[in-house]
């Protein structure tokens, strides 16, 4: 068996460290480097626990059971992030999905669960809690409210920046089934 020469295990590690954090790679020839995309391809694990985390503390305030994150759900909204239709027209839109709740931010993983969050204040005041998406009352609370519905079980969220919107230029996407 051939063993390969030493540049070329460097160049090895060099591509798996940079496919494991979500980099890109550039090859010219023998030699490798690595560049990190500025448009992440996904959430990196201390993100999704930071995203799972924050809401089971929500939760708890509202005496709600913890959510667990789902790779699916994930991998759903990941792709619905990457796609050019969840922010067309210069705004965020909900993608067609059934079985699941979605909410949606124009700001980074780190502040999007705040901002749905912030939401509970019109929720305690509104008494009708009208569960209908398009009515008044649930566009000024619905985010929060699906942070806290009981049905659900799973969480799983992605998301994309450098995307032209108004507002932190990222797109966040977290979905919520039973």
């Amino acid at each position: 068996m051939k063993t390969l020469p030493r540049v070329h295990h460097r160049a090895q590690a060099l591509v798996a460290a940079a496919l494991m954090t979500g980099g890109m790679v550039l090859a010219t020839g023998a030699t490798a480097g690595v560049s990190h995309s500025a448009v992440p391809a996904e959430l990196s694990p201390a993100e999704q626990q930071a995203i799972v985390a924050e809401t089971n503390t929500v939760r708890q305030q509202a005496d709600q059971q913890p959510l667990t994150w789902d790779a699916a759900l994930a991998a759903e909204a990941q792709a619905w992030a990457d796609d050019p239709a969840s922010t067309a027209g210069g705004q965020l839109n909900h993608a067609p999905i059934n079985n699941a709740a979605e909410n949606m931010s124009g700001y980074a993983p780190g502040q999007a669960t705040g901002q749905w969050a912030a939401e509970k204040s019109a929720y305690d005041a509104d008494p009708n809690h009208d569960y209908v998406s398009n009515r008044a009352g649930y566009q000024k609370w619905g985010h929060y409210y699906n942070m806290i519905d009981s049905k659900y079980q799973k969480i799983g969220c992605g998301a994309k920046s450098g995307v032209p919107i108004p507002g932190g230029g990222w797109v966040v996407v977290c979905r919520y089934a039973s």
